[in-house]
């Protein structure tokens, strides 16, 4: 690259820094989107109960992606679980109580869950490039949960669909 000098220069751990980093901002949206949407499932059963399971684990991937953020040196955020998402929880709770679109949403969420697994992997391919050997195991780990658990969510959408159905 002519004319760039070497401190102007994109490194492969910068690049895998920020991917860490947006990892870590959308498992926080997940996070921020479970506890609005949360209250209006309560009455379909295996989506409430998936969604529990689904916190803990976003939760669980934020505390790692985090510790892999500050193994590098990059800060984050001190608090995750943001005000906008307590406010969000909040406003969700105080609102007339119609539900959102159940189906739509949980179309949503495979389609998030899809680019957090090509996420996981294109940072596995990094961590594996930098010689963050580490870093691979819990990053494939991540994935390996990421993909379980979409395989459940898959596998209970017939139950899904007839709970929402049976409601409506």
């Amino acid at each position: 690259m002519a004319g760039r000098t070497k401190s102007a220069e994109t490194t492969a751990l910068d690049i895998y820094l920020e991917r860490l980093q947006d990892h870590l901002a959308i498992e926080t949206k997940a996070i921020e989107t479970v506890l609005s949407e949360l209250p209006f499932c309560e009455r379909y059963g295996s989506v409430s109960a998936q969604m529990e399971q689904d916190l803990i684990l976003r939760r669980k991937h934020v505390s790692d992606i985090t510790a892999l953020l500050s193994r590098h040196g990059r800060q984050t955020p001190a608090a995750h679980e943001t005000v906008s998402s307590i406010l969000s929880t909040v406003s969700s709770l105080l609102s007339t109580g119609e539900e959102s679109n159940l189906l739509k949403n949980v179309l949503t969420d495979v389609s998030y869950r899809a680019h957090q697994i090509a996420s996981l992997n294109m940072l596995a391919i990094l961590a594996d490039r930098l010689g963050f050997s580490s870093d691979l195991s819990l990053l494939e780990r991540l994935r390996n949960e990421e993909t379980a658990s979409t395989d459940k969510l898959q596998q209970n959408l017939p139950v899904i669909v007839a709970q929402y159905l049976a409601n409506h």
